[in-house]
């Protein structure tokens, strides 16, 4: 039979564990215009949850388009991938695609035939458009387009806080929030998987998007929950797993949507009719060795301190990492050392400090270092 698990984005028909009342809110919120910051960390399953928001959305008639900015490098690059998604988005639909190439005049759309997907679509920019005007241009065509549209649009703007590492990130926020504050029937999704970034942008009284939508946090599935989910998703896959492995499955990784379904996935493939306490063990090693090569680039980059706190924090999550028994334990260095690292480990989203208690936010990850 075919494994029941899924280790990329859940498809819109897959079976999705207990995300009702985020979906539901998610789309009341869309349906009265309310922007809405989602965050949680990385793996947490917030585009799949975006998109099938967006589904619901859509069968009323509402405008959806969804805007990935992990990547972007420049101002112009930012107004070019609303340009593009909003031109991919209308093409199936004629008298919107006339309409976008009407209103979206800085962007030339662009077809060309593709082996894979039969069409693609990309955009030019008009001579002379660059920089603050194309993306003002750009901005104001999406809320004449979303004017004209009867039921409005709902538009995710996925990873938006990699906008602060282009140059003069704070001049482009400006120019964003100056112009989306201008769209009446449009609902944004601001989705950030960096949390501290992100939750910076709105909440920061100095910053341009300072309160201008409502923070929603995206938590970790139930382990409860989770577990009777597992059961069912194998035994529609047609093997038998104990109660106590699922929950071992759900509790081991601290309810992380995406690492549930790879290591349910391994154990699906590895195991006979019944799931036993060492096709786990197997699957989690499996897991651990996926994972390895993201590890290593996540960490590549760190100074010889932060790696050093990394490794103590999975190791011993603490509430005094700057006392000089915890310092010494684990060679640290100096005070001021420390405090940079953790700084900056916060604002990678790789540590988080809750209940007055520094640790790793990926759980797996800490494992992995643990074996450094």
């Amino acid at each position: 039979m075919k494994n029941p698990f899924y280790i990329r984005e859940l498809p819109f028909d897959a079976p999705f564990c207990n995300r009702e009342k985020e979906i539901n809110e998610l789309v009341r919120h869309g349906k009265n215009r309310m922007n809405v910051i989602l965050y949680s960390p990385r793996r947490f399953g917030k585009t799949s949850l975006a998109k099938r928001a967006m589904s619901v959305l859509s069968k009323e008639m509402t405008t959806t388009i969804y805007m990935d900015f992990m990547g972007t490098t420049s101002i112009d690059e930012i107004a070019e991938r609303i340009a593009v998604k909003t031109y991919q988005y209308t093409y199936a639909k004629e008298n919107l695609f006339k309409k976008v190439t009407r209103i979206f005049s800085s962007w030339r759309p662009v077809l060309r035939p593709d082996p894979e997907t039969g069409l693609n679509i990309t955009v030019e920019s008009v001579p002379g458009r660059r920089g603050r005007i194309i993306l003002e241009e750009t901005l104001q065509s999406l809320g004449k387009f979303s004017s004209e549209a009867e039921k409005g649009c709902y538009i995710v703007f996925d990873e938006f806080q990699e906008i602060t590492e282009i140059k003069d990130s704070i001049t482009i926020e400006g120019i964003m929030r100056s112009e989306i504050q201008q769209h009446n029937k449009i609902s944004y999704l601001f989705i950030g998987s960096r949390r501290r970034v992100l939750l910076d942008m709105f909440n920061q009284k100095k910053r341009p998007f300072y309160q201008s939508g409502i923070n929603y946090s995206l938590n970790p599935l139930n382990t409860d929950i989770l577990s009777k989910f597992l059961v069912e998703q194998f035994h529609l896959g047609n093997k038998i797993c104990p109660d106590e492995i699922a929950q071992k499955i759900s509790e081991r990784v601290h309810g992380y949507p995406y690492y549930v379904q790879k290591i349910a996935y391994f154990i699906y493939e590895l195991s006979g009719k019944k799931i036993t306490e060492n096709d786990y063990y197997n699957a989690f090693k499996l897991l651990l060795e996926s994972e390895k090569p993201l590890f290593e680039v996540m960490i590549q980059s760190l100074a010889g301190q932060q790696i050093a706190l990394l490794v103590a924090l999975a190791k011993e999550p603490t509430g005094v990492p700057f006392s000089a028994a915890y310092m010494s334990k684990h060679q640290l260095g100096s005070i001021g050392g420390v405090q940079g690292a953790i700084k900056k480990l916060i604002s990678l989203d790789y540590i988080e400090k809750s209940q007055n208690i520094f640790s790793i936010v990926d759980p797996i990850f800490a494992t992995w270092l643990t074996l450094l």
